[in-house]
């Protein structure tokens, strides 16, 4: 008799031990399953965040293409100011608005790159190496964008003092109605400041700035084409 209630006892502790371990694995098998799925829906809202950085990327890649034609122009043109028979086919309102063309300030484009920051998702593993090359472009080139810009803009306006602020004759491109008293000698005028070893030194200081700011944006469209390649690559 005390045998088998010995042994009924062990029975009972085993087979309480038993559930316990069935517990404790089907507590596992949950979590696990739980974080399995918490993965999947963090994977599939990193790639659909990817997947909208990747048009950004194309976007951007567009308007710097663009800016890059708009500069190419813009240097020959400037150039042809140093050539009497270029200069000579210029209106005088077309020598004005190239002597004093305006600021490129072309940015990126990181408002999903931002929004992806924000929710977190930019620690998960399977990503992780390229979300580490999505940060070293929106960082790197967004500062260097950001620096170059101003001072492009910083370079305009000390374009603009000396070219308009100076007073040395009339501006006819703003406004096409405007009443020039004497357009022969406003025309002379403006020829003789271009003409001038400052004049041409401000021509050649735009073009240096045109060329760099053609570097940069060449630069930033190369890095936004690789991580489109980069992207596609991983996620096909």
């Amino acid at each position: 008799m005390k045998n088998l209630k010995k042994k009924s006892f062990k029975q009972y502790v085993l087979f309480s031990f038993g559930e316990l371990i069935l517990i404790i694995a089907g507590i596992l098998i949950a979590m696990n399953i739980n974080n399995w799925n918490e993965n999947r829906i963090s994977l599939n809202k990193a790639n659909s965040y990817i997947a909208k950085i990747k048009k950004d990327l194309e976007i951007d890649t567009t308007y710097f293409n663009s800016a890059i034609k708009r500069i190419d122009l813009k240097i020959d043109y400037k150039k042809s100011l140093f050539n009497a028979d270029s200069l000579a086919k210029f209106s005088t309102s077309n020598i004005q608005s190239l002597v004093t063309s305006g600021t490129n300030n072309i940015s990126i484009n990181d408002g999903t790159y931002k929004k992806m920051v924000e929710s977190g998702i930019v620690t998960l593993p399977e990503k992780e190496f390229l979300f580490e090359k999505l940060n070293n472009y929106y960082s790197v080139f967004n500062n260097y964008l950001n620096e170059f810009n101003s001072w492009e803009a910083k370079s305009v306006d000390k374009d603009m003092d000396f070219w308009i602020y100076q007073n040395h004759y009339e501006l006819e491109y703003i406004d096409a109605t405007s009443s020039v008293t004497n357009k022969e000698e406003n025309r002379k005028n403006l020829l003789n400041v271009v003409s001038s070893k400052e004049g041409k030194n401000y021509i050649n200081m735009a073009i240096l700035r045109e060329e760099r700011m053609k570097e940069i944006y060449t630069k930033a469209r190369d890095g936004a084409k690789k991580l489109i390649r980069r992207i596609d690559s991983i996620q096909n």
